[in-house]
């Protein structure tokens, strides 16, 4: 039976091949201050022990070793309980979000920014930028979003938060002969919208992540690791048990302007095994 990248990795003449005299594996973004070791998990990944019980599920995630969190509001009784939890188990709350429908109303717009600083996050995010089900955008639709996007990024500045727009694969399907994602880092300010760059559904879109980098540097502040299967379907996989080759996107770290990787797995079989194992991989590789 052929190995996983991830039990490859984890041989010994893959750390022999990887590591000469104990360096690590990618020299150009590696070492004790490297920033992306410090990995965050979106905790969609993780939704039903969530629900289940949110305190045991966050204190294995803190036992795995992450330190960021993106979510959604709080959990528990209150903003300030579930912050003082977080505190105590050393996870920092590092984004959330919505979509631009819960977006547009600009007092709604400013509570959601209330409550995410509440918890001191750093970044809030678009998750879906469009109004519609985006299956047969329009010009007019593209330039509504990038306006739509320029105007909250402009809100979240003058509020004190950093905004994130978040990709899907429909975003690299054209419309005439302008991709989508594109037309939105091309239209919208750098110094308002940042991109929370999803590496699985740029490679689901049929684009490459790294030509996003050389194009676009230093707007990718946030990136989504998640892995895709090597299957006709290219479904969602556990990071490292797909294709993406994350060692050459991470070579491009300072390029993109990565300063947070945030592990997410859609519909995982095992979601805490999951988040353990894509932790454990991705720090063998950082």
């Amino acid at each position: 039976m052929a190995l996983t990248r991830r039990e490859f990795l984890f041989t010994g003449s893959a750390l022999t091949a990887g590591s000469i005299a104990g360096m690590p594996l990618l020299t150009d973004c590696a070492g004790p201050e490297n920033p992306l070791k410090d990995i965050g998990l979106i905790t969609y990944t993780i939704q039903n022990e969530i629900r289940t019980d949110y305190v045991k599920a966050l204190e294995e995630v803190a036992a795995i070793g992450y330190k960021y969190l993106e979510c959604g509001g709080y959990m528990g009784n209150s903003l300030q309980e579930f912050k003082a939890f977080l505190k105590k188990l050393g996870l920092v709350p590092l984004a959330g979000g919505g979509s631009m429908v819960q977006m547009v109303g600009k007092d709604d717009l400013k509570k959601m920014i209330a409550e995410e600083l509440g918890l001191e996050k750093k970044y809030l995010v678009c998750y879906w930028p469009w109004l519609t089900d985006a299956m047969n955008l329009t010009m007019d639709e593209l330039k509504t979003a990038a306006d739509n996007l320029n105007a909250i990024g402009q809100i979240c500045r003058e509020e004190g938060i950093r905004f994130a727009y978040h990709n899907h694969d429909k975003e690299f399907w054209p419309v005439g002969d302008t991709l989508p994602y594109n037309y939105l880092l091309d239209n919208t300010s750098r110094d308002l919208v940042l991109a929370e760059m999803d590496l699985y559904w740029v490679r689901k879109g049929n684009a490459d992540p790294m030509v996003y980098f050389d194009k676009y540097p230093g707007r990718f502040e946030l990136i989504h690791v998640k892995d895709m299967d090597d299957t006709e379907e290219r479904s969602f996989a556990c990071v490292g048990d797909g294709i993406i080759d994350f060692p050459a996107i991470f070579k491009k770290a300072g390029l993109a302007g990565m300063k947070h990787i945030i592990v997410e797995h859609d519909k995982p079989e095992h979601p805490m095994q999951c988040a353990r194992d894509s932790y454990n991989y991705l720090q063998s590789i950082l």
